[in-house]
């Protein structure tokens, strides 16, 4: 019997320790994360040609508005991985057991919408500004918790509206999720930010009537924290319920995306044409080189795909002055077999078939 309560306790500790908020968040300053961020257009299907690129780095570990905090440094609006933009923005998580918590400035997750904008409730979301407890690591499945809920009232054309803004919590089953850097076993959230009605009927307590909510699922793995959040399109029509207002709210698909790869320029000379050169060493394992020449100024794509044609690297993506480049590609992660790297440039597609030896 003893040996059956040690066995259950030994158990029992272990999903605690897993269930840790800090396991799930990089042990080592300079960890990035680069991510491709896709829009949603009100149908909720993505709109390529708006997509842009962020990279996020594990900065330091700091003290932050009164908890220890691991601070990331943000930049992102890129049109490229490869752009070289400076860091604008910053977030901080703190980490107590099995909850991570966040420095939420919810002024930035719901400002830009034009409802909002326009009832002059800017203020108001930056009173939301603090520590909240948003990964809870350990909560039931399924079970719905409060981040964070607040009231206020709004002056309306001449009505004055009573308001509440919730933000709450959902834990899923875990789930795995395929990215390119693998697949993980993640902790899946459902978040979402409500602006609620106030119905006021005395003596009881207000009932909120929710406007609109804003949905996103977000995933969580081991030792990389955030790797996907996905936040749903919401169409808005309030003119039922006697605001004459319609808007919709784009959503946006983050995801993670390659690192950037370096690229050589080689010697001086300005090539009469676009080409992608065999790769060198090939037959190889796991590094081997490409060269391509770019006649003028252009936009160059070049990514590399397996042999039943999905994505598997992308090494560069930017615009391009004149000359001959080299880039090197180390499939170290990668299984043997036939891979093809592809160029798009000047308007043209140069296909080169690789193989990798192990």
């Amino acid at each position: 019997m003893k040996k059956i309560i040690v066995i259950l306790v030994l158990l029992i500790s272990g999903n605690a320790i897993g269930q840790n908020a800090s396991t799930y968040f990089p042990t080592n300053t300079g960890f990035k994360w680069f991510f491709k961020n896709t829009p949603l257009d009100s149908l909720n299907n993505p709109v390529m040609a708006g997509t842009t690129y962020e990279i996020d780095s594990f900065a330091a570990n700091v003290t932050y508005k009164g908890l220890p905090a691991a601070q990331v440094r943000i930049k992102s609006g890129m049109t490229s991985i490869n752009q070289n933009v400076p860091y604008t923005d910053t977030a901080h998580f703190n980490f107590q057991g099995t909850n991570g918590y966040s420095y939420l400035k919810l002024f930035n997750q719901l400002s830009g919408i034009p409802f909002l904008d326009s009832i002059g409730i800017v203020n108001f979301l930056r009173s939301f500004e603090n520590w909240y407890n948003v990964y809870r690591f350990a909560n039931t499945a399924g079970a719905t918790y409060t981040i964070v809920t607040k009231d206020t009232t709004i002056t309306f054309d001449t009505a004055t509206i009573p308001l509440r803004i919730t933000m709450t919590g959902q834990r899923l089953n875990d789930a795995n999720l395929s990215t390119v850097n693998g697949t993980f076993l993640c902790k899946k959230f459902v978040f979402k930010y409500d602006l609620s009605y106030l119905l006021i009927i005395n003596p009881l307590p207000p009932i909120p009537v929710s406007l609109f909510n804003i949905p996103e699922t977000t995933y969580m793995a081991p030792d990389n924290w955030l790797v996907k959040n996905h936040r749903r399109s919401t169409n808005v029509d309030l003119n039922s319920l006697g605001f004459p207002v319609a808007f919709s709210i784009p959503g946006e698909v983050k995801e993670l995306t390659f690192p950037p790869s370096s690229i050589e320029s080689i010697g001086s000379t300005i090539p009469g044409s676009y080409e992608l050169k065999q790769n060198y060493p090939n037959p190889f394992n796991p590094e081997t080189t490409i060269e391509f020449s770019i006649p003028k100024s252009s936009f160059v794509r070049l990514r590399v795909f397996d042999i039943n044609g999905r994505e598997v690297s992308e090494l560069y993506n930017n615009l391009t002055g004149a000359g001959v480049f080299r880039v090197k590609w180390n499939a170290d992660r990668f299984a043997g077999g036939t891979y093809f790297v592809r160029m798009e440039t000047g308007g043209k597609t140069f296909v080169r078939k690789m193989l990798l030896v192990k």
